[in-house]
C-alpha cells in the first residue's frame, strides 16, 4: 500500500527558460538560414527537455514499510528520528552539517527537506536527507511506516 508518493519535477520556470534559450539560439542562427535556425533551436530544446525530464523524474515513495527515494532504499526498521527541516535548517544539513557518508536526495529548487536518522550502524549511513515539496506529509508517512513496520521490541 502506497502511503506517500511525490515526483520531484522541475519548476515550470525552468521549462520556460529552456524554451527561451532555444528560441534565442534559433534567432541567432537565422542569418545563416531558416533551416539551420530551426534545426539548432529544435536540437537545443530536445536536449534540454531530455535533461530536465531526467532530473525531475526522481520519485519519493513510502510503500509497505519501505522508503524508495531515487537510488535510496530503506526499510522502516532502519528509521530513527524523523525531522522536518525549514529552509535554513535544510541549507545547513545539505552543506556544512552533511557528512561524507550521508545519503542526500537534493533538489536545489526545493528549499524544504526531511532528515531521517538511520539506526542500523551496519548501513554506514548516519542519515538520509530528502528534498520535498511536502515535508510534513512525508515525515508523517515515514513515522506511520516506522510505527507499522518497524522492529518492535518485546515489553
Amino acid at each position: 500500500m502506497v502511503i506517500y508518493d511525490e515526483r520531484l519535477s522541475v519548476p515550470v520556470r525552468w521549462w520556460l527558460a529552456a524554451t527561451a534559450a532555444a528560441a534565442g539560439l534559433a534567432a541567432a542562427l537565422l542569418p545563416v538560414g531558416p533551416l539551420p535556425a530551426a534545426a539548432g533551436g529544435a536540437l537545443l530544446l530536445a536536449v534540454t527537455a531530455w535533461a530536465l525530464r531526467g532530473y525531475g523524474a526522481v520519485r519519493i515513495r513510502v510503500c509497505d514499510g519501505v522508503l524508495v527515494a531515487g537510488q535510496i532504499v530503506l526499510r522502516a526498521e532502519h528509521f530513527g528520528g524523523i525531522e522536518v527541516l525549514d529552509e535554513a535548517e535544510a541549507l545547513a544539513w545539505r552543506t556544512r552539517r552533511a557528512g561524507p557518508r550521508a545519503r542526500l536526495l537534493m533538489r536545489g529548487f526545493l528549499p524544504q527537506a526531511v532528515r531521517v536518522d538511520i539506526v542500523d550502524p551496519s548501513l554506514l549511513c548516519p542519515f538520509v536527507y530528502l528534498s520535498t515539496r511536502r515535508p510534513a506529509e512525508l515525515a508523517g508517512a515515514l513515522a506511520d511506516a516506522r510505527a507499522r513496520y518497524g522492529v518492535r521490541t518485546a515489553a
